[in-house]
């Protein structure tokens, strides 16, 4: 979507700021060089220009501010716009009545304005009409998580407070349980959530969890992890939360149903690990076999599947012919 941000000259600073906030946050395009008052223009004018754009932003200041505000004017133009009031100055009251006025002349400073302003753009794109609550415990993570891409850790109820109020300001909120899980278990449950096909093998699927994180704007909240889950990591446009103690704790399942079911989800990384596992204790399948042989087979891993392909033709342990 793209938003027109109207504003005068001495406003620019701001403007760009505000615009790239925006584009961070929402992924919009912001225009902020051809919404400018320019010479022999007024407000009016430049936001009627700017009105062809999805969304028009118009900075409110004593610079923008018209010499007249006759009804017949500005109405039919800012009915649907957003106004930012950078500073005080002189307008219609009517303004202020809508759910499109944003106030950043309080003392707590423009940043408040600022994630109104982009929860109301979110609220546009998901055709949803967003909460405006903002809770005041919880500004250091706005602050760090929201307003911006950042790492931060915090206790769990207060992360469950901010996951639960802030889902509006991301594309994607993953909460996932990784106390007391495996790196494997961990990427499989965040590429789930994240509506990833992970078929390839762990490194490969740490690589593409990677990629996608740093291209979109998610919250993603590692929920007691015990281990480092830098490899699903990179700089970007997600902000990571890890919380200090576990929420939610979900037993670990090491059985081969749980395997199979895995396997048939397409998670071969984790089934791989737990048929592995059995591997290891002489407790595999003939089905568990296959399975594995399968994976090799898919990874192009020739050497191991036909390692698994003569435990598949060999009789078991307890079939073997005795000697004596």
């Amino acid at each position: 979507m793209s938003v027109f941000m109207v504003h005068a000259a001495s406003d620019t600073a701001f403007a760009r700021q505000l615009g790239d906030f925006l584009e961070s946050g929402c992924g919009v395009a912001c225009a902020v060089a051809d919404a400018e008052i320019a010479s022999g223009h007024d407000l009016f004018s430049t936001a009627e220009f700017a009105s062809s754009g999805d969304i028009l932003v118009v900075l409110l200041s004593t610079a923008s501010n018209p010499q007249s505000w006759l009804l017949e004017r500005w109405q039919p133009i800012l009915a649907q716009a957003a106004v930012f009031l950078l500073e005080e100055c002189r307008f219609p009251p009517l303004l202020r009545r809508g759910s499109r006025f944003f106030d950043a002349t309080t003392e707590n400073g423009r940043f408040p304005a600022q994630r109104r302003l982009k929860r109301w753009v979110r609220g546009i794109q998901s055709g949803t009409v967003p909460s405006v609550v903002f809770s005041p415990d919880l500004e250091d993570l706005y602050r760090n998580l929201d307003d911006q891409p950042g790492t931060l850790t915090t206790n769990g109820a207060t992360a469950w407070h901010f996951a639960r109020e802030a889902a509006k300001d991301f594309e994607n909120v993953c909460w996932i349980p990784a106390h007391g899980r495996t790196l494997a278990q961990i990427a499989g449950e965040l590429g789930s959530q994240m509506k990833m096909q992970l078929e390839g093998r762990l490194e490969d699927n740490c690589s593409r969890i990677r990629d996608m994180l740093a291209q979109r704007r998610c919250l993603v909240i590692f929920d007691g992890a015990e281990i480092a889950v830098d490899t699903l990591l990179a700089p970007g446009k997600t902000s990571v939360l890890f919380t200090s103690e576990p929420v939610r704790i979900v037993p670990n399942d090491f059985s081969l149903a749980a395997a199979r079911s895995l396997f048939s989800a397409g998670r071969f990384a984790e089934a791989y690990e737990i048929y592995s596992h059995h591997r290891t204790s002489g407790s595999l399948t003939q089905s568990a076999i296959r399975d594995l042989i399968w994976i090799c087979d898919h990874w192009d891993c020739p050497a191991e599947a036909n390692e698994l392909r003569f435990l598949l033709v060999a009789p078991p342990m307890a079939e073997q012919p005795r000697l004596f």
